[in-house]
């Protein structure tokens, strides 16, 4: 039989690859997500820069007239303009029932403690 040393010695012999594995995995993520946050910040200062040069240059050239001479698209440099960050279309929400209410049929489990409300009225029985 071996001894707790010999147990331990063994654990840690099938354990370094997977150690090694997930030490490596850690790094190059951490590495590509230091990277990424430098390349965001270069394109923040960037489309600064355009925004500003946009903005600069409406009395002479518009928006449309750079998006056909630049083969850009006009949401683009509008958005550059701007200086805020395109956003997507919002969905609409229903309209049927109350303001505040659930329409349709209620759960038959209590939002309390996850028990259905007639085994309550059973165990109480």
């Amino acid at each position: 039989m071996p001894t707790d040393d010999e147990v331990e010695h063994r654990i840690e012999d099938v354990d370094a690859p997977r150690t090694a594995r997930r030490k490596a995995a850690a790094q190059q993520v951490n590495q590509l997500a230091q990277r990424r946050a430098t390349i965001v910040a270069q394109l923040e200062d960037v489309e600064g820069q355009l925004g500003q040069i946009i903005a600069d240059a409406e009395d002479v050239i518009t928006v449309d007239e750079l998006a056909r001479f630049t083969d850009l698209k006009a949401a683009d440099l509008n958005q550059w303009a701007t200086g805020r960050k395109a956003t997507r279309a919002r969905r609409k929400k229903p309209t049927a029932g109350k303001p505040g209410r659930r329409s349709g049929t209620q759960s038959a489990v209590s939002p309390v403690d996850g028990e259905a409300p007639d085994l309550k009225v059973a165990q109480l029985t």
